[in-house]
């Protein structure tokens, strides 16, 4: 049903399912990050946010047993959209299974990961939500994070948390270990396994605290890690 609308305003009418069974996800929690607008979804899976203004908003999903996701959604004046939303199921460890090898450093550092992400301080994109929003460059999914802006100087841009001074950028990290800027916005987008935003240094885990990391930290780990 398409909701009626305020003058000049406009409408989200979203339905959640499961990435692998396409089945609706009821009950989910959905946030607007402008932090005035919170649902639950319905047994369908459905939800609505109305009275909204125009422009871009970021979308957050959260559900028991799926891993959480963000979306970026633009809306103009008027205009009512719908859109889908799916969420990749949370994998489960089965104790009766034993898998022998060596683990590699690198599989034990993006562990880490994992961990981070669950305890929830900082900002996380996965590998799925990377590859969802298919960007150009590593720019265009980093400004898609709350706090974070795009800085251009000659044609060469950047990412900045907002509430660093001038010229204080954040110090990169890739797969672990301290790097550049510049190689950092080299990275290939669709090579990335997970990136990590931490935008100030009371989010910033003592793993990360570098040269630079008062300006914010950004970790990027990647699919080719040796």
């Amino acid at each position: 049903m398409v909701p009626a609308l305020a003058q000049d305003s406009s409408a989200l009418v979203g339905h959640v399912a499961s990435h692998a069974t396409h089945a609706p996800i009821g009950g989910a929690r959905v946030t607007a990050l402008d932090g005035r607008r919170a649902a639950t979804t319905d047994s369908s899976g459905g939800f609505t946010f109305t009275g909204l203004g125009a422009g871009a908003f970021i979308i957050e999903i959260g559900a028991i047993g799926y891993a959480q996701g963000s979306w970026r959604v633009s809306l103009k004046t008027g205009q009512v959209l719908t859109y889908g939303f799916d969420l990749d199921p949370l994998a489960y460890e089965l104790p009766e299974v034993v898998v022998k090898g060596k683990e590699s450093p690198f599989a034990r550092r993006f562990a880490d990961f994992e961990r981070r992400r669950q305890v929830g301080i900082g900002a996380f994109l996965t590998q799925q939500e990377i590859e969802r929003a298919n960007p150009t460059t590593l720019i265009d999914v980093l400004v898609s994070i709350r706090g974070v802006r795009q800085v251009c100087v000659t044609n060469d841009c950047v990412a900045k948390m907002v509430r660093s001074p001038p010229g204080c950028y954040p110090q990169y990290y890739i797969d672990g270990r301290e790097s550049t800027s510049y190689f950092a916005r080299l990275t290939p987008p669709l090579d990335v396994r997970g990136i990590e935003i931490y935008r100030g240094a009371s989010e910033t885990p003592g793993e990360f605290q570098g040269s630079n990391s008062g300006c914010g930290v950004i970790a990027i780990w990647t699919k080719s890690a040796p």
